[in-house]
């Protein structure tokens, strides 16, 4: 698997059919593409669940699922695995 790697350019594009408006761009040896920001925090928060990186605080994660509701959806699958 190629890594790649930031190139620092950033976009914000204000369409509300989209469901971001902050893009970081990547290149790898061939290729230039987008990600999301809400993608980046969704690797966050997968990151965070398996222990790969330091927790954040639920207060931060609450004020980020205002802005991200897709994000909520892993705090949900946590809590239902919790009740089982």
């Amino acid at each position: 698997m190629e890594k790649a790697e930031l190139t620092g350019d950033v976009f914000e594009i204000h369409d509300p059919e989209e469901k971001d408006s902050i893009y970081f761009l990547l290149k790898d040896r061939s290729h230039e593409f987008t990600i999301g920001l809400s993608d980046v925090l969704e690797c966050l928060k997968f990151a965070e669940e398996k222990g790969e990186v330091p927790e954040l605080s639920e207060e931060w994660w609450y004020m980020l699922y205002g802005m991200y509701p897709q994000l909520s959806v892993h705090r949900e699958i946590e809590k239902n695995d919790e009740e089982v």
